[in-house]
């Protein structure tokens, strides 16, 4: 014991302590692109949560229907969420992909079905949690119209089938990256700041929006909700869903062709 009533062992050992987290500090830095990426996505995310705000408090909307908006997209956002880079990354990890790709079947179907499995759970959950917002926005939440209700649930097929083919683009980045990092935060940068989660597109500035109508994540939240809600009808309704149906068969095209190439780039871990 030294002076004190401290362990000589113990005391000897701070030094080392020290420098371990003088390392493990060092480490946040060491992959510096995924830093600033993630910086940047949470910013993006604060920016555009004070965006919903600044438009709920100018008067400009309605605010009972500017409320069931956000509730109808945040359920139909839950609703389509899937783990894609989580489960790749995963069995890429393990060396499970090997297996997966064995399998005489087409991968792509095969992780297709994997994730309308996981719809299909998710909107249990989604239902309940428009039947919250029920109690509180009363028929605000209510579709403008059946032609509106039907229109929603076409383009709520279409989110679906948009949603998968772009995080499978993504997804395959892991193919060459052995990361599901960069992708997963790059996703979800775009689907945040574009698909018009915390506010109708019509709300985003000018130049922000000509960005958002000029990709396809608008038609995972927006384009159903806009439907549903009566935002979008007649001919900008038809050009809508359009639209959708274009970008759901060019990104099923896209990332087919892209699979038959990156899958070369595979190189299995663990096992």
């Amino acid at each position: 014991m030294i002076p004190g009533g401290v362990d000589r062992s113990r005391a000897g050992a701070w030094p080392a302590y020290s420098s371990f987290f003088k390392r493990a500090l060092s480490s946040h830095l060491a992959y510096a692109s995924a830093v600033w990426v993630n910086l940047f996505a949470m910013a993006s995310g604060f920016a555009f949560t004070l965006l919903v705000w600044r438009y709920a408090k100018s008067g400009q909307a309605d605010l009972e229907q500017f409320y069931a908006y956000l509730a109808l997209a945040f359920a139909l956002n839950f609703t389509l969420s899937m783990a894609f880079e989580r489960y790749v990354g995963e069995r890429i990890r393990e060396g499970l992909i090997a297996t997966d790709l064995l399998k005489p079947v087409d991968y792509t179907w095969l992780f297709f079905f994997q994730a309308a499995s996981d719809i299909v759970f998710q909107a249990i959950f989604g239902a309940v949690v428009l039947l919250v917002a029920l109690a509180f926005l009363g028929g605000a939440l209510a579709p403008a119209s059946a032609s509106a209700l039907g229109l929603a649930a076409l383009g709520s097929v279409l989110a679906f089938w948009v949603q998968f083919h772009v995080g499978f683009l993504f997804v395959q980045m892991i193919f060459a990256t052995h990361s599901n990092y960069g992708p997963f935060t790059l996703r979800m940068l775009f689907h945040t700041a574009l698909s018009g989660i915390f506010a109708p597109l019509d709300a985003y500035p000018p130049a922000l929006q000509r960005i958002a109508h000029a990709l396809p994540f608008q038609h995972v939240i927006y384009t159903p909700v806009a439907l549903y809600q009566g935002r979008l009808v007649g001919d900008a309704a038809w050009h809508a869903l359009g639209s959708g149906l274009a970008w759901g068969a060019a990104l099923f095209v896209v990332s087919r062709l892209s699979f038959s190439v990156i899958r070369r780039y595979l190189t299995i871990q663990g096992g």
